[in-house]
C-alpha cells in the first residue's frame, strides 16, 4: 500500500467488492456501501481522502500488474522461439529418423499447411470470391471526432462531454 488510509474504510472498501471481479457485491449498492463508510467516520474530508488513497493504491497496483504481464509475455515469447531452434536442432541431427532412450522418444508426425501466394487474392476475386473473407468497414473515430470538433455535422455521431475524475 503506497498510500495509507484509514484501516476501517480500508476494510469496508475490500469486503465491499468481490475479489474475483472487482464488482460490488451481489445486492449491494454504492449508496449503502458509501453509508458504512459514513458509520465509521464523520469527516468528510478523512471519508474523500481514504476513498482517493484507495483508488491510487489500485491504480498503482494494476500498473504493476500490467508492466509484469509485459514481462511475462516477453519472457514467453523468447522461450517459445528457443524452444523452435531447439526442436529445428534436433530436426537437423535426427534428419527425420525416429529416436528414443529410456527417457525420451522423438518421432515425427505428417501435417499439412496452406501456403498462400501473394497473387492468390486477386485471383481469387475473379475466380473464387467464396474463399475470402472481407471485413466490416469501422469508423475512424478519431478522424470522425476531428471532423465534428471543426464543426461538421453527420447523422448518426455526435460528441459526448464526460467528466473524468482525476486523482494526484
Amino acid at each position: 500500500m503506497i498510500y495509507p488510509l484509514d484501516e476501517q474504510i480500508s476494510m469496508a472498501l475490500s469486503q465491499a467488492y468481490d475479489p474475483d471481479t472487482g464488482e460490488l457485491l451481489e445486492g449491494l449498492s454504492e449508496e449503502e456501501l458509501f453509508e458504512e463508510i459514513q458509520r465509521i467516520t464523520t469527516d468528510f474530508d478523512t471519508t474523500i481522502d481514504s476513498i482517493a488513497s484507495e483508488v491510487k493504491n489500485l491504480t498503482a497496483e494494476a500498473e504493476a500488474v500490467k508492466e509484469e504481464k509485459k514481462k511475462l509475455a516477453d519472457r514467453q515469447s523468447k522461450l517459445e522461439a528457443r524452444i523452435e531452434r531447439t526442436k529445428r536442432l534436433l530436426s537437423f541431427l535426427l534428419q527425420g529418423a525416429a529416436w528414443k532412450n529410456g527417457r525420451h522418444k522423438i518421432g515425427y508426425r505428417k501435417s499439412s499447411v496452406v501456403v498462400i501466394d501473394d497473387e492468390f487474392v486477386e485471383w481469387a476475386e475473379h475466380n473464387a470470391p467464396a474463399l475470402l473473407n472481407y471485413k466490416e468497414p469501422e469508423p475512424r473515430k478519431q478522424d470522425i471526432a476531428n471532423a465534428l470538433k471543426a464543426g461538421f455535422l453527420f447523422d448518426h455521431a455526435h460528441l459526448e462531454q464526460k467528466n473524468n475524475i482525476q486523482i494526484k
